[in-house]
């Protein structure tokens, strides 16, 4: 395994054959909802954005919304109408093509566990996010003994916290259970008819249920 890998690496790695199970656009469109009910931003960049679906949902919301990613192909394939707000990046090397301070929230959702350069990733970070923006995390809660040729830089939280705090961030564990749907395989049960505090506390049994099997870290990043 390589210590960084070029334009040439990305475009093998990153190809028809890696994205053939990542479009999901109704979890997408879900994600992008709640992003808006918790976090109300006017500004927002998907770092690993693929095919560009949470950016399309989030406009389609009236939000400003754009994405980077290293695969030409997956930009290529992207919904016409929001590939101009797509931009290929090498985040190992390329700066992000955005004005200082631009963000109110920077979501990166399975793609920071495949950069080698976490100083010069971190360093954009800060340029592009807002004093009182937010960085939100989705990653393998993972060690070392899970790095391969795609995940290549795979940390526990803890390692994460550490990696980030060293770097001028502020870290802090964010639970995600909101997102969940209760109309789905727990339809059944008519959860969402109950209140919604009640709602909310059946749903943070069944993320953290459902978590021991998907070991994510989630997590919140934000200028000290």
């Amino acid at each position: 395994m390589k210590d960084k890998y070029d334009d040439e690496d990305l475009q093998r790695l990153y190809d028809k054959t890696y994205f053939s199970t990542r479009s999901r656009p109704p979890m997408w469109i879900r994600r992008a909802e709640f992003m808006h009910e918790k976090f109300h931003p006017k500004t927002v960049l998907d770092v690993g954005c693929a095919y560009g679906e949470l950016v399309k949902a989030l406009v389609d919301m009236g939000i400003e919304a754009y994405g980077v990613d290293g695969s030409e192909y997956a930009i290529n394939n992207s919904d016409s109408s929001i590939r101009s707000k797509l931009f290929k990046v090498n985040l190992n090397s390329d700066k992000f093509p955005f004005n200082d301070k631009t963000f109110d929230v920077v979501g990166s959702f399975y793609s920071v566990e495949h950069i080698h350069d976490i100083n010069f990733f971190a360093k954009e970070l800060q340029r592009i996010l807002k004093d009182d923006g937010i960085a939100w995390f989705l990653t393998p809660n993972e060690g070392l003994e899970q790095r391969n040729e795609t995940d290549v830089f795979t940390n526990t939280f803890e390692e994460w916290k550490k990696i980030f705090e060293e770097r001028g961030f502020k870290v802090a564990k964010f639970s995600p259970h909101e997102m969940m749907a209760l109309r789905g395989k727990l339809g059944k049960f008519k959860f969402y008819l109950l209140p919604k505090s009640i709602q909310n506390i059946i749903k943070k049994v069944a993320y953290d249920y459902s978590n021991r099997k998907m070991k994510d870290a989630s997590f919140i990043l934000t200028k000290n």
